[in-house]
């Protein structure tokens, strides 16, 4: 019920997603040569056939022809007076301008969206007709005035005022200034840190009838060792794969050269690799089924023009969050524990943030309302 009126409209319009994606223009095919003259003449070439011509593509109308003013949509039968009245029931509705139509399309229509073509808009057109259909129907029923309804509607328009502050404060911090990028740059310096590393993967030996699991110790002994053979010159790929074989590992070793890496994209306990200079290997670390060792290849700061898209993304989202979190801190809400039960801990304090989207393709008969159970469903 969260989107009983907006979502009924507005997942009509994402129906311009996958025609856009499946309009390609057909490619004309060779036709196959005839078989009847297949032997005629075998020194002479057979002469190339001709591309079938491709087929005229099919042209829309287009919408600027029609004025502003001009209705685009009448619901014949509908705002009928009822018995005894001259006129039609307030609110009804039974045509459209081309001015109405399009503000209501623009409304729920996703502003980085391109215009819909006329047949789209015809799909859209005819989702809507439905509701008017059944919601004037409603209201010559007095639901509009039902206070089940009321509330629903009530509850439905402060999720929609939710979703728009949603969306205003999205834009609003969609573009940071050259200088904000600069100062979180300069900031999070250690973040643009790209490390290009070699590591030494040390499998713990699992044990096996002729060779007993060795000791932690032992094992710990043993990878320090490969650590200080390689800091004393000896080849990684040979320490790798004597490595493998001391722990009875018998599928091929891991690749010693990992790349290049930036802060955050290993271990957190392997994160002190990025402290170390190039030509400079690492201590020895360890977890349950591994040891490791890093060699630092070398060093390079990504330049600020490389990070500018990404730093303007973060700050984005760093700075939508910050403003929510902020509008969300002014109300402190207080429950009655006595009605609603104690409070349980939080996973997180940290405020949802809803990212601007267009909405969801629709289910068959969207807007509608379901048929009652064991009745005919509502005429297409």
């Amino acid at each position: 019920m969260s989107r009983f009126t907006l979502m009924a409209l507005a997942i009509s319009c994402v129906l311009t997603c996958a025609p856009y994606a499946q309009n390609q223009d057909a490619k004309p095919q060779t036709p196959a040569p005839s078989a009847s003259g297949a032997g005629a003449q075998h020194d002479a070439p057979m002469p190339p056939a001709e591309p079938a011509a491709p087929p005229a593509p099919k042209t829309l109308p287009g919408t600027d022809v029609v004025p502003m003013s001009a209705t685009v949509l009448t619901l014949k039968g509908a705002c009928q007076p009822k018995s005894g009245e001259a006129a039609p029931p307030p609110g009804c509705v039974s045509s459209l301008t081309r001015e109405q139509f399009e503000k209501l399309v623009k409304a729920l229509t996703p502003p980085d969206r391109p215009q819909m073509p006329p047949d789209i808009l015809r799909n859209f057109a005819t989702q809507y007709a439905k509701l008017l259909t059944f919601s004037d129907a409603a209201k010559a029923m007095g639901l509009e005035n039902d206070p089940r309804v009321l509330q629903i509607m009530q509850f439905a328009k402060n999720q929609i005022l939710t979703e728009a502050l949603n969306q205003h404060v999205t834009e609003e911090y969609s573009h940071p200034t050259d200088q904000q990028i600069e100062d979180y740059y300069k900031a999070n310096s250690k973040k643009y840190l790209e490390v290009t590393l070699q590591r030494i993967l040390i499998p713990r030996h699992q044990g096996s009838v002729d060779k007993p699991k060795p000791s932690d110790a032992e094992e710990a002994a043993y990878a320090e060792q490969i650590q200080k053979r390689w800091v004393a010159g000896e080849d990684a790929e040979k320490l790798e794969k004597e490595a493998a074989e001391h722990a009875g590992v018998t599928t091929p070793p891991a690749n010693v050269n990992i790349g290049p890496r930036r802060p955050g994209t290993l271990p957190e306990a392997h994160e002190s690799v990025f402290d170390l200079k190039a030509g400079e290997t690492s201590q020895v670390f360890n977890d349950p089924a591994s040891f490791y060792v890093y060699k630092v290849v070398s060093v390079r700061t990504i330049p600020l023009s490389e990070a500018k898209s990404t730093i303007s993304s973060t700050l984005q989202r760093q700075m939508v969050s910050d403003k929510l979190q902020e509008i969300q801190s002014s109300v402190t809400p207080v429950f009655n524990d006595t009605y609603f039960g104690p409070e349980k801990p939080q996973v997180s304090a940290t405020p949802r943030v809803i990212p601007p989207r267009g909405p969801r393709p629709p289910a068959p008969g969207a807007g509608a309302p379901p048929p009652p159970q064991n009745a005919p469903a509502p005429p297409q």
